[in-house]
């Protein structure tokens, strides 16, 4: 072996064709990682966000599926009612 062994990430030596924006664009790289890693640490209140976040979103859907159904028992209603006006004469409608 040749030297000491480490886990972080390797430094290249800039050259004329590489020049020294690789460095830089590495440097960028790490900020970038580091704000993304830094992402998932939440805090205690952002949970508390996240979860009434959560429960508002399927009250939502609930609320949304009663309105579905609702809306189906209106347009049953109203197409009983009008079979219920026409009487015997009714004639079914061509599509």
């Amino acid at each position: 072996m040749s030297g000491p062994v480490t886990l972080g990430i390797p430094q290249l030596a800039p050259t004329v064709t590489r020049g020294a924006g690789l460095t830089s664009s590495l440097g960028k790289a790490l900020a970038v990682m580091a704000k993304a890693l830094f992402g998932h640490v939440v805090a205690p209140a952002e949970l508390r966000v996240v979860e009434e976040n959560a429960i508002l979103r399927a009250k939502v859907r609930r609320l949304e599926q009663e309105l579905d159904e609702l809306r189906a028992q209106r347009d049953a209603a109203i197409a009983h009612e009008l079979l219920s006006m026409a009487g015997d004469n009714a004639e079914p409608a061509l599509a």
